[in-house]
C-alpha cells in the first residue's frame, strides 16, 4: 500500500523534509561502511556494520516514494525531467545515493555487492534503460 501523501498536506511536508535526513543518513552508514572497509584491510568488518549496511540497502530497495516527495530530492533537474519522461518516480531517492552506490560495487562483502546489483538494475529501471542486447 503507498500512501498518497497529497491527501494529507500534513504527511506531504513531512515526507518531503523526512526523505532529505533519510537519504542523507544512509548516505552516513553506507560511508562509514566503505571508509572501515578500507581502514581495515584484509581483516573482517565487525558483522554488526555488515548487517547495518544490508539492512539499509534492503531497505532503500523497499522504499517508493510518491511524486511530492520525489521532487523534493535534491538530484540535478535533468534527472528530474528523465524520470518524468519516463513516468517514473518511485525510486528517486536512490538517485541521490548513486555515487555512493558506485563505490560499493568493489566491496569485499558479497551481500552488499549483490545488494548494490540490484539497486543500480531499481536505477537503470527508474531511468528507462535496459541493456542492448
Amino acid at each position: 500500500c503507498i500512501l498518497k501523501t497529497s491527501s494529507y498536506p500534513a504527511v506531504s511536508e513531512t515526507s518531503k523534509v523526512s526523505i532529505s535526513i533519510l537519504t542523507k543518513r544512509c548516505e552516513v552508514i553506507l560511508g562509514q561502511f566503505l571508509a572501515d572497509e578500507n581502514d581495515l584491510g584484509d581483516r573482517p568488518l565487525p558483522s554488526v556494520r555488515i548487517e547495518e549496511t544490508v539492512c539499509v540497502l534492503q531497505e532503500l530497495a523497499r522504499l517508493i516514494l510518491d511524486i511530492e516527495t520525489a521532487n523534493a530530492l535534491n538530484i540535478p533537474l535533468y534527472l528530474k525531467d528523465a524520470l518524468r519522461e519516463n513516468q517514473s518516480h518511485g525510486r528517486a531517492h536512490l538517485l541521490s545515493l548513486l555515487p555512493t552506490f558506485s563505490e560499493l560495487v568493489v566491496s569485499r562483502e558479497p551481500r552488499v555487492r549483490e545488494l548494490v546489483q540490484v539497486l543500480l538494475r531499481l536505477i537503470s529501471s527508474e531511468l528507462g534503460l535496459q541493456r542492448l542486447t
